[in-house]
């Protein structure tokens, strides 16, 4: 029997959304399918709902009350705010952040009176509205990395900060046959991005490769992953910019010759530095693949849609956020 999408199953789903009378919303179209784990809230609740019981290929439509979708629609939250509590240079259409139990809230400035005070909405802006919505099952994805490499392939994981740029290092490394960003060397199952930067998690930002040791050594990639982490090496849950547990380095082995090799590199970086390398050298626990758009994202193209190459060799500088 073909597998049934389910709660807990991280799936792969090309959908369409408009409004009842046609208009368009939102289409995956042209895109890679987004991923996503049922169950988990990550989308909105509809499209759980019609996804749930689908087999890989099968299609599914249905309307989608606003209970389902984005709510229905709170006169609570369309604000009268007075000109002296109004921010300036405001016009309408313009968001605004508003903070409510310590969580940051998007609204929309709807009307600017002339005496400069104005009306904000936080409603979504689809609040009330039945939706129609199309979903298409692409396929399964597997959020467990597998714990043994391919037949006469090494594995290694790395964590040096954001994953985006150390990725990218090492997919232009020659003999690296596959990377993967992910999860590392944390409790919880299955954590999710935001999870991980909440830093409950205790995960790292991690990099999985999949090398042949004919090619490439361990300690070639040894030297890529010192050369991103650099003298981060010396600062605890801090990677150039970013801060948190998730950015700590590490070097996370998967039998004893790495352990031995990590360890060494890890000392002798140590003395040339003339400080103490905070660095962890530790057992690769299970790997938690990230969400599909976190793969091989700057090679995508990155937050300004401008991809950089991933050839092997290549000795451009990586813009670590795209």
């Amino acid at each position: 029997a073909s597998r049934v999408a389910k709660d807990g199953d991280c799936v792969l789903v090309h959908y369409k959304v408009s409004l009842e009378d046609g208009t368009a919303i939102d289409s995956t179209t042209g895109r890679d399918p987004p991923s996503f784990t049922i169950g988990k809230r990550q989308v909105m609740q509809g499209l759980e709902q019609l996804v749930r019981g689908l087999s890989v290929g099968d299609k599914a439509i249905a309307d989608v009350p606003p209970q389902l979708a984005f709510g229905e629609r709170r006169e609570d939250l369309v604000l009268d705010v007075p000109a002296s509590k109004a921010p300036e240079g405001l016009t309408e259409g313009a968001q605004v952040q508003l903070a409510s139990g310590g969580r940051p809230i998007t609204a929309r400035v709807v009307k600017v009176n002339e005496d400069g005070s104005m009306t904000i909405d936080a409603n979504h802006e689809l609040a009330g509205k039945t939706l129609k919505l199309e979903a298409e099952l692409v396929d399964f994805r597997e959020l467990l990395a597998p714990s043994e490499p391919p037949p006469g392939m090494g594995l290694a994981t790395f964590a040096a900060g954001c994953f985006w740029g150390v990725e990218l290092a090492f997919q232009r490394v020659p003999g690296v046959l596959s990377t993967a960003v992910g999860y590392a060397q944390g409790e919880a199952q299955a954590p999710t991005y935001e999870g991980v930067c909440s830093g409950k998690t205790g995960h790292t930002e991690a990099v999985r490769v999949v090398f042949d040791p004919n090619v490439v050594s361990f300690e070639k990639l040894l030297d890529t992953f010192w050369e991103r982490v650099g003298r981060n090496a010396t600062t605890l849950n801090k990677t150039g910019n970013d801060e948190g547990t998730q950015y700590r380095s590490g070097i996370y082995y998967h039998n004893e010759e790495q352990q031995r090799l990590a360890e060494k590199s890890a000392l002798s970086l140590q003395m040339s530095l003339g400080q103490p390398v905070v660095t962890e050298v530790q057992t690769a626990s299970p790997f938690w693949m990230a969400e599909e758009y976190h793969q091989q994202y700057l090679e995508k193209g990155g937050r300004l849609d401008n991809g950089q190459s991933a050839a092997k060799g290549c000795t451009d500088p990586i813009r670590c956020y795209g």
